[in-house]
């Protein structure tokens, strides 16, 4: 018995060492080196772009530098113009005559309303007519989404999929594929800053209005039932980079976040902080 003791308490003696294991790293900002031991230290310090800040006033100087270079340079890309205007597709499809498009295009000069919905609005085109029409100009697949619906597995800002009229459908972890559909047209942009922000690959597709609406509202409901820390906030009225800096480092030290990693999307600027699998995303609108 006290052989079998000793032996266990060899083991457990190796185990508990292994949790000190000591790292030592150099905040990028200040230079300054730190020693920590591997099981405390994600909560020292933040990471973003693969390098590490020791302190709260490191890492707002950090970021105020990554905000200006985006402000300037930016990260997106251009979105491609999609090869034949739709009101020409549905007439090589035969889904509208020459007279039709005529009618609805002065009808849309006058109520300012996008010209397929004013087209389904009329009784003129189904929703589905016109979402296979829509990914015909775009190259891309209509995608059915189930009933049940399918997880997501990636979160996006709400705030995007409101304003593009965009949801995550699927994400397959074997490939690190993401599946997005859009019901008007492909952001491109939107699909690039996605992928900088969770590091996956995006896979455009196109969903009937109906199908984005339902989907939205249970994701929405499933949002407000949640007792998860992850989430958006968003701010509108941000006056200078060195606000926005403030804001972010205020909040990664809150929350005690391990990693921070910064994009933008259109008028947006977008951080992501993330204190292990939680994700709080921060929406500072650019003037």
């Amino acid at each position: 018995m006290g052989q079998g003791m000793k032996f266990f308490d060899s083991i457990a003696t190796r185990v508990w060492a292994a949790g000190f294991k000591a790292i030592t790293t150099r905040c990028e900002y200040c230079q300054r080196s730190m020693t920590l031991h591997s099981f405390s230290a994600h909560k020292a310090g933040i990471r973003m772009r693969d390098h590490w800040y020791c302190s709260s006033s490191c890492f707002g100087s950090a970021v105020e530098a990554e905000l200006a270079e985006l402000a300037v340079s930016g990260q997106e890309r251009p979105d491609p113009v999609s090869s034949m205007p739709l009101g020409l597709m549905l007439v090589s499809r035969g889904l509208l005559s020459n007279e039709e498009l005529r009618e609805a295009r002065n009808e849309e000069r006058e109520t300012g309303e996008e010209i397929g919905e004013l087209l389904v609005r009329r009784g003129s085109l189904s929703e589905k007519q016109l979402t296979a029409a829509r990914a015909s100009q775009w190259g891309c697949p209509v995608y059915s989404v189930p009933k049940h619906g399918l997880p997501a597995g990636i979160c996006i800002p709400p705030t995007f999929m409101r304003i593009y009229s965009m949801i995550p459908l699927h994400y397959v972890a074997s490939t690190n594929l993401l599946l997005v559909g859009f019901v008007n047209k492909v952001e491109y942009g939107l699909l690039y800053a996605i992928e900088k922000m969770t590091g996956c690959k995006t896979q455009p597709c196109f969903v009937t209005p109906n199908d984005f609406h339902l989907q939205m509202q249970k994701r929405e409901y499933a949002l407000e039932h949640s007792d998860a820390d992850s989430g958006e906030v968003k701010f509108e009225c941000v006056q200078s980079l060195a606000e926005m800096a403030r804001i972010l480092s205020s909040y990664g030290a809150h929350l005690e976040a391990d990693e921070a990693i910064i994009g933008k999307c259109r008028e947006y600027l977008w951080a992501r902080l993330k204190t292990g699998p939680k994700e709080v995303d921060l929406l500072f609108k650019a003037s």
